[in-house]
């Protein structure tokens, strides 16, 4: 199997190229003058060329040498287009207010999502994704770890549907556009996200079978039963049924941990 094949298979390469989608993309971000955006897994460079364009600083990065030295004669000219040869996983992302705007590698498309989201400087992430991922993320309400997780702080929603045809090589799946968007206000104090984080999985992952049984040691299943009822689900309800306002409402029920992190303040209430 020739380089480029084997390097496109091992990186999850499928190349974004129909112009006129990812012109529908770039719009759709709303990213333009003044928006710092990181392009990850550029590729072929037209989402940054396309971002740039439009008047964006483009921080594009890419760990496959070969397509870095050609997104570096591509854009040796053009001041507004940093390349950065990388992974997303471990460079260093802007120090101050940045979006996401890229085809991402679909192989490590949840660790690329952990990595944006415990950045405090994402404003806003414009993903192209697996259909199925986008479908799961950003509809409201599925009661994902993830999502529960990252709620408080991010809104999930899905954009168009890109058609295969538009890739090269052409994906063997559909794919969609999930849209990340930082809260203003959040949810909850953001110092809470450590504590709050340990409490969903503690919901989660215990919960045999219920989330009243994963969190009897913090919230007395009587007392639960009430806050089942005041929150609007019910009492005897899976990990899957709560939605983002349920877990944080419980989280603050419960009151600070016996970490000694005051996270749970009573000025942060639900919005």
């Amino acid at each position: 199997m020739p380089d480029r094949a084997v390097r496109r298979r091992v990186l999850s390469q499928n190349f974004l190229v129909d112009r006129r989608a990812i012109d529908a993309l770039v719009h759709g971000s709303g990213a333009g003058a003044g928006d710092l955006v990181v392009d990850i897994g550029a590729g072929n460079g037209l989402i940054s060329e396309a971002l740039a364009r439009r008047g964006a600083q483009v921080l594009a990065i890419e760990r496959d040498p070969a397509l870095v030295r050609r997104l570096r004669a591509k854009f040796a000219t053009w001041p507004a287009v940093t390349v950065l040869e990388d992974d997303v996983l471990t460079a260093p992302l802007p120090a101050g207010p940045f979006r996401a705007v890229a085809n991402i590698p679909f192989g490590i498309t949840t660790k690329i999502l952990r990595r944006l989201l415990d950045d405090d400087g994402l404003v806003r992430a414009d993903l192209i994704v697996q259909a199925e991922v986008a479908r799961k993320r950003g509809t409201q309400g599925r009661g994902t770890l993830l999502n529960a997780c990252w709620e408080p702080w991010f809104e999930f929603g899905t954009g168009a549907r890109i058609p295969a045809a538009a890739f090269r090589p052409v994906p063997r799946v559909e794919t969609a556009v999930l849209v990340v968007t930082r809260r203003d206000p959040p949810l909850l104090d953001p110092a809470a996200r450590r504590e709050y984080t340990a409490f969903v999985t503690a919901g989660f992952e215990g919960a045999r079978p219920t989330v009243a049984s994963a969190l009897a040691r913090a919230i007395p299943r009587d007392r639960f039963a009430g806050l089942a009822r005041e929150l609007g689900f019910a009492a005897g309800a899976l990990p899957s049924h709560l939605g983002v306002d349920h877990w944080v409402g419980l989280f603050l029920a419960a009151g600070p941990s016996r970490s000694g992190v005051a996270s749970a303040r009573a000025s942060w209430r639900l919005g």
